[in-house]
Formats: C-alpha cells, structure tokens, sequence
C-alpha cells in the first residue's frame, strides 16, 4: 500500500506538468495567432500606400518587428516567415526576403511554393540566374505546378532578352579578335 501512496502524488505531478504544458503551448499558440494577425492589419494598412510615404515605413517596420519577435519565440513558425517575406518584399528589402525564404524552406523543404516565392524575390532582385534553379525544384516537387512552369518561361524571356542586349551592345563579341 506505501508503494501506491508514493507513486500517486508522482503521478498527479506529471499529469499537473502534462496539463500546463499543453495549457501553455497552446496559450503561446494563441498568443502567437494574435501577434501574426496584428502584424498583418498593420501590413494591410500600409500596402495601398506611397512607397515614400513615411506612415507606410513606419506601418511596416512595426509589422517586422512583430513577426521578429514571433520568429524569435517561435524559429520553426513558417507562417511568420511566409509574412516576414511579405514584409521585406513590400520594403522592397529583397535581401533580407531572400534569406527569409530560405530559412522559410529549411523548415519545410517539400513546399514547391516556398521555391517559387524565392524565384519571386530573385526576379524582384535581377537575379534572373538563381530563380531558375528555384523553379526546376518546384517542378521537380510538383511537376503539374502551372504558376513554375509560366514563371519559369518568363524568367527565361527576361535573360534571353539580356543576352540579346548584351550582344547588341558588343556587335563583334569578346571571343572575337579585332581585325586589322
């Protein structure tokens, strides 16, 4: 009978740290709901205004602030670094949503959507040469992906026109000797 009486208040203690534990997670879950959507109404608030407008930067570096400490609290959050992206891409901060996106694919390497967004930022940043590769692994992931497939077409019009530019602009190439 001692043996059940030790093993009882044991057993009530992991339960109690059981219960709170999965009270506190879900507590922070909405703690983190709440700071998500409170980042967004600020976003949303400032996208219809002026680039140069300085209530649409503060608007906006209020919202980064936000989802940072989110991510900060929260590192595996791919919802927080999906708006973070938002975030940079309206601060037109390509940069900083380039690494957002990829930490964003470390979390989950299986989402075509993720590789796209990232051809986005490179597109958005003239780097035409590392959206491509972003694309063949979305179609390697989700071969029907249409959004990949129209994208990438663009993408390549967009460096074949440079390519045409280029030659244009050096009409004997540089491979080329100089006759005399």
């Amino acid at each position: 009978m001692k043996s059940i009486f030790k093993v009882i208040p044991q057993f009530v203690f992991v339960t109690a740290l059981v219960v709170t534990s999965t009270a506190t997670a879900s507590t922070d879950k909405n703690t983190e709901n709440s700071r998500l959507m409170e980042a967004m109404e600020l976003y949303a608030k400032a996208t219809p205004m002026e680039q140069a407008d300085n209530q649409r930067t503060e608007l906006l570096n209020q919202s980064e602030s936000i989802l940072l400490d989110v991510i900060a609290k929260n590192p595996e959050s791919l919802d927080a670094h999906r708006k973070l992206m938002g975030v940079y891409l309206q601060m037109r901060d390509y940069q900083k949503a380039i690494q957002i996106m990829q930490t964003a694919i470390t979390l989950s390497p299986g989402d075509p959507k993720l590789f796209i967004a990232l051809a986005i930022l490179y597109d958005h940043a003239g780097a035409y040469e590392y959206a491509i590769p972003m694309l063949d692994e979305a179609l390697k992931q989700d071969p029907n992906q249409q959004l990949a497939k129209e994208y990438k077409a663009s993408i390549q019009q967009k460096i074949d026109m440079e390519n045409i530019a280029m030659e244009s602009d050096n009409p004997h190439g540089s491979d080329q000797p100089h006759s005399k």
